[in-house]
């Protein structure tokens, strides 16, 4: 499809689908993908939109602001977040970019794990090949061709794979190695306590340049990262297992299940007895 609307020049184009009930249940689904070329007059602003949004930037800029946050993505980099949250993007004058909303079970949960880990924008190796993928969706539908409903996912799903890399991120190159030892810590050792210092000594940096590198790189501090893994772990527990929240817990480094549902509810937004009823079916 052709699109005229505002800032969107007459060269670009769209696709949009509509997925059925067994798509919606079972996979990751496209809504949406494109290739826009555009004026400085193109924005968007939304207070909420249900899907997904990864772009990928051929030329010029796109300005990012999501609640108080601003971000810019330029040439050659990919930006990422969920659009139910108030989001507002504007392009530079002679901008290119080839996008794809998309939908489907815990792809929401996916979002934010890439966006704590990675970041909403994102310049890391893969992005040659998110580039590829977007053209090749896009030119496939250009040219009336189509995919079948696991293809389409497994092509979301290689991207968020390719976006899953911050280590490799040239936000890393200097001290990759020192957070990526930090970051695979944290992970294998959720269960148990762990402190700044302990973690800065692994790194081999100071407590202080270590805390503060690590926020800028992950957008956490190391102890809100240290809770979302642990909130993390917790997750796939509740949905693969019958262990009470007391075993999970402290599984997870808590010394009882009431630490855990403060900090679950405070992260994720339901207690843990809701999640496990929505992810395994039970009341």
């Amino acid at each position: 499809m052709r699109n005229f609307e505002i800032g969107i020049l007459p060269q670009s184009c769209y696709f949009a689908f509509s997925p059925n009930a067994q798509t919606k249940t079972l996979f990751l689904y496209p809504t949406m993908c494109g290739h826009l070329y555009c004026s400085d007059d193109y924005y968007i602003k939304r207070d909420t939109f249900p899907p997904l949004l990864l772009v990928y930037v051929c030329q010029g800029t796109l300005h990012l602001e999501l609640g108080e946050q601003i971000y810019a993505a330029h040439a050659g980099q990919v930006a990422f977040f969920d659009c139910c949250q108030p989001h507002y993007y504007y392009a530079t004058d002679g901008m290119e970019f080839y996008y794809l909303h998309f939908d489907g079970p815990q792809a929401h949960a996916l979002c934010q794990y890439i966006n704590r880990t990675s970041g909403v924008v994102i310049d890391g190796p893969g992005n040659r090949q998110i580039h590829k993928e977007l053209a090749d969706m896009v030119q496939m539908y250009e040219q009336n061709g189509s995919e079948s409903v696991l293809a389409s996912s497994g092509r979301i799903y290689r991207m968020l794979t390719l976006l899953d890399n911050p280590v490799l991120s040239p936000q890393l190159k200097k001290h990759g190695d020192a957070i990526n030892r930090a970051v695979r810590y944290i992970r294998a050792n959720v269960g148990k306590k762990i402190t700044l210092h302990e973690l800065a000594e692994l790194a081999g940096l100071s407590d202080y340049y270590f805390s503060h590198l690590f926020k800028e790189i992950t957008g956490l501090s190391p102890s809100n990262f240290i809770v979302y893994s642990r909130i993390d772990q917790a997750k796939a527990m509740l949905a693969s297992s019958d262990l009470t929240l007391t075993q999970i817990a402290r599984q997870v480094g808590y010394p009882n299940s009431s630490n855990l549902i403060v900090q679950f509810t405070d992260r994720v937004g339901c207690s843990p007895q809701q999640f496990r009823a929505e992810h395994q079916g039970k009341e």
